[in-house]
């Protein structure tokens, strides 16, 4: 009986033993679990970014053709003034113009069909005035051609919302836009890294019931006509100036 009862208080010291173990070994087994799943977020993540980076650098030569990549991105831009570790996210070589990637315009270059793990509002079809204030979506600035996605992954501790390069600071970018100022198809905005480039000025924009009179320099108080020469020394604007036709009213009158 002595034996009996002797047996039975090792097994059950054996069993609360082995209860104890299998308790300490669930506890890194979960934190593990986490450490995988962060992993692969970020891994969707880069590999997201590694794809749209490869079509784009094929399909989007320049700053003038990033912007026919999708809508204007209007949403949150706040994020880009923060920190990812102890990188500033936004890339210094940015300028104040930023495009959502649309999959639908992007794989219209290329030969296979590009698929994202993130980005819902890259997978729309159409946009609103061509803009796009949502928040899960991979934007991509004009200038730089940084690749951002707007709510960013956590990885150990650190959100990101760029991959993490290093970017060496450039001068800021001389831009020359067109305003329409009412009319429409005015030509699109461009870019240039060196002060001094000699330009073209673009084709004249379309209003009804109006005639095109140039381009005035908002900074010079100069018009310049279409296929004029223009000495880029810094951001400008170009502004339509209109008349109306006032034998398009004589017209309708008669």
């Amino acid at each position: 009986m002595q034996k009996i009862k002797s047996e039975k208080g090792v097994t059950l010291v054996v069993l609360m033993i082995t209860v104890i173990i299998l308790l300490l070994i669930s506890v890194p087994i979960i934190v593990n679990t986490t450490d995988v799943q962060e992993l692969q977020r970020y891994s969707y993540f880069k590999s997201d970014i590694d794809k749209l980076r490869e079509a784009i650098e094929t399909a989007y030569m320049d700053s003038s053709d990033i912007m026919t990549i999708g809508p204007r991105y209007v949403g949150d831009e706040s994020f880009l003034d923060g920190m990812q570790g102890n990188q500033e996210i936004r890339n210094p070589n940015d300028n104040a113009y930023y495009y959502v990637i649309s999959l639908k315009n992007l794989n219209s270059y290329t030969d296979s069909q590009i698929s994202l793990r993130y980005g819902s509002g890259n997978k729309q079809e159409t946009y609103d005035n061509n803009e796009y204030n949502g928040s899960d979506v991979y934007i991509i600035n004009a200038n730089s051609k940084t690749i951002y996605y707007t709510p960013g992954i956590e990885y150990k501790g650190t959100k990101y919302y760029r991959l993490p390069e290093k970017f060496t600071k450039q001068e800021a970018a001389i831009v020359v836009s067109y305003d329409a100022n009412g009319g429409e198809d005015a030509p699109i905005m461009r870019t240039y890294e060196n002060s001094g480039t000699t330009i073209i000025i673009g084709d004249a924009p379309k209003r009804n019931g109006y005639n095109f009179l140039g381009y005035l320099d908002e900074y010079n108080n100069i018009i310049y006509q279409p296929g004029d020469e223009y000495t880029v020394t810094e951001t400008v604007t170009f502004i339509a100036q209109w008349e109306e036709d006032n034998s398009t009213q004589n017209n309708e009158t008669d």
